[in-house]
């Protein structure tokens, strides 16, 4: 399966050097992520090409896309939201936008919330980075078919809030600009049925900077980020999309329900 499945990476990214040795390490890093529940890259081993993460978050990270909604925490955090729906089939990958991004009871927040969408598979750049980021998850971990969740995050100060699960079955993380230092990640193993206050000792604990991705198995361990800290010229502030490969659960199978629609 991991030859025929590098081997439809090599078909697809054949546009340059940098794309070939991505397919080519595609095994590598599913062995990772079968063997530890996470593994590491950046965009450049992605075969990005160097232009893409400051364009990319030029044209998104920006004050039309990006709000503060109420209740969402940290209370600082500006956020935009999209929701693919993707298949894979003997053709390979086919995605396409998902009818709803509203989410119900998450991140400790009871009932339905509607963040701003972003419909980003018009732009062909972000539709080739979804199918990137959605061949990370290694071929005998793949659904058939699910929902992908692309989150847009500005933070300023706190990252996260406490360690953490966000109940998907995997999270892939990517940096695409940090100013200041902080915001490491820290995966924290839950085998032995600690609870969110009495996790274990980490076994990650790592900084992603510019470029950098974590994917991990999101059941297998608690995650965290630690606060930001400003440099001594300005303020500190990181943009980072947070992906979520769902659970069925989340909107196939889900219960709809949608809260009242708020206008920019």
């Amino acid at each position: 399966m991991l030859l025929s499945d590098i081997d439809n990476m090599n078909e697809k990214f054949t546009s340059d050097d940098s794309n070939c040795a991505w397919a080519d390490g595609l095994a590598s890093l599913w062995d990772d992520v079968n063997r530890h529940g996470y593994a590491l890259t950046t965009d450049q081993a992605l075969g990005l090409p160097p232009e893409f993460t400051p364009n990319f978050r030029e044209a998104y990270f920006n004050g039309h896309y990006l709000r503060h909604d109420e209740g969402d925490l940290p209370r600082d955090r500006e956020r935009a939201r999209d929701v693919i729906l993707y298949e894979w089939d003997d053709d390979g990958l086919h995605v396409e936008e998902y009818e709803t991004i509203v989410i119900t009871d998450r991140s400790g927040i009871k009932g339905p919330r509607l963040h701003n969408r972003i419909e980003i598979l018009a732009d062909r750049g972000a539709r080739d980075l979804v199918e990137r980021l959605l061949a990370l998850v290694p071929p005998n971990r793949r659904q058939t078919k699910g929902t992908f969740g692309v989150n847009f995050f500005r933070t300023f100060n706190d990252v996260v809030t406490k360690p953490h699960r966000d109940e998907e079955e995997f999270i892939i993380i990517y940096v695409l600009h940090r100013d200041g230092d902080g915001a490491e990640t820290y995966l924290y193993q839950d085998d032995l049925g600690a609870d969110e206050q009495e996790y274990l000792s980490p076994v990650l604990k790592h900084q992603l900077n510019r470029g950098d991705l974590i994917i991990f198995e999101d059941k297998a361990f608690l995650h965290e980020a630690t606060p930001l800290i400003s440099p001594p010229s300005g303020k500190s502030m990181r943009d980072a999309l947070v992906c979520s490969v769902d659970y069925r659960t989340t909107y196939l199978d889900a219960v709809r329900l949608e809260p009242p629609q708020h206008h920019a």
